[in-house]
């Protein structure tokens, strides 16, 4: 700062602090660039190992998943794309492993050996070794019974043709005796007959029955009518009037009914008896007449 004619000169001093500005500003724009590298190489790192990283895992998740299940090619197949993508000597042993369960003793001692080949130090080394010398023994028994010859089993003899049977005929049965048929019934009807006295006691019954149904009819009847009239009486007395009929109707015809099936039986027993029934229709009667010799 200057006097010039006793104003300030501020020329040199906004000079000064303008360069100052554009000192701090790229300052910090140089610090904004740097940390973003910073961020992005931190961050691409880890995404450039993750395709890598992630199909290994998952064929090996794959692998154990079959050989767990006893898919024990399929397990092979998967240990050995993990390995091609990460040649790690864990994955030498389950290849091992699984061929040892697939029962291919050649393939599993090969990858035995591969395994402590690249991993010297391992801490299953004597379980490894003893699992070879299994293998060997296996390939051994395989070798052996590969050389020897198969044992032909020997010639069966011929079966002997079987004794000739000797049948003795059996006696011969006479035929049982015939019985004689048995005389025809000395008594020929006899089940009419009494078939025609049940029904006509069945039917007298019946008659009685209408008999005793009707005088209870004309009691009720004369009682409804004596003094005061009674409707129920007379209703009840009714109801015994056609109790009454039927009673005598069903009965009456039981009766008729017995005394034909006692008659048809009469005659089975005498063929010269001849019975028969003849309707009758005439004005004001209609009925059945039995006729005939006894």
């Amino acid at each position: 700062m200057r006097s010039v004619g006793g104003a300030l000169d501020m020329t040199s001093a906004g000079d000064d602090t303008s360069c100052h500005s554009i000192m701090q500003s790229s300052l910090r724009t140089l610090c904004i660039v740097v940390g973003t590298l910073v961020a992005l190489l931190i961050c691409a790192r880890p995404g450039a190992a993750e395709p890598r990283r992630k199909p290994v895992e998952a064929h090996y998740s794959q692998g154990m998943k079959q050989y767990t299940l006893g898919h024990f090619p399929e397990a092979i197949e998967e240990f050995e794309k993990a390995y091609d993508l990460k040649p790690e000597p864990i994955f030498l042993y389950n290849i091992a492993q699984s061929h040892r369960q697939n029962k291919n003793p050649e393939r599993a001692l090969f990858f035995y050996r591969r395994y402590l080949e690249a991993e010297p130090q391992a801490k299953n080394r004597a379980e490894i070794e003893k699992r070879m010398k299994e293998m060997q023994a296996l390939l051994a028994e395989e070798k052996e019974r590969a050389a020897t010859p198969p044992i032909s089993p020997p010639p069966v003899a011929p079966t002997p043709p079987p004794a000739p049977v000797v049948v003795t005929p059996l006696p011969v049965q006479p035929p049982p005796p015939v019985a004689p048929p048995e005389a025809a019934s000395t008594n020929p009807g006899r089940g009419l007959r009494i078939a025609g006295i049940v029904v006509g006691c069945v039917g007298l019954a019946g008659i009685g029955t209408g008999i005793i149904f009707g005088v209870h009819s004309n009691t009720l009847y004369n009682e409804a009518r004596q003094g005061t009239y009674d409707k129920t009486k007379d209703d009840s007395s009714k109801t015994f009037q056609t109790l009454e009929w039927v009673s005598l109707g069903v009965g009456g015809a039981a009766v008729g009914t017995g005394i034909v099936l006692y008659i048809i039986g009469a005659t089975a027993r005498d063929p010269d008896r001849t019975v028969s029934l003849v309707p009758l229709l005439a004005p004001g009667m209609r009925g059945i007449a039995l006729s005939g010799r006894l």
